[in-house]
């Protein structure tokens, strides 16, 4: 329990700092939340595609496809 507690620590602090912060700040924040999650939508569909694309989407192998499979 104390070993969970001193995991919510963090959390806990980032809300108290977050909520200290200027409220033109969080409304830049928050409307730059759902472009974040956008691209971050964008970079696991072209992962998920496997293009080939470096350090994007890496091109897997037969022998990575197997072992997908198999797992």
């Amino acid at each position: 329990m104390a070993v969970f507690g001193l995991g919510t620590l963090p959390a806990m602090f980032g809300v108290t700092l977050f909520s200290s912060l200027s409220l033109a700040f969080r409304k830049r924040m928050q409307n730059l939340a759902p472009v974040l999650a956008g691209l971050i939508a964008c970079l696991l569909i072209l992962r998920g595609l496997s293009l080939g694309i470096p350090y994007v989407s890496p091109k897997l192998s037969n022998n990575n496809m197997e072992h997908i499979m198999l797992s």
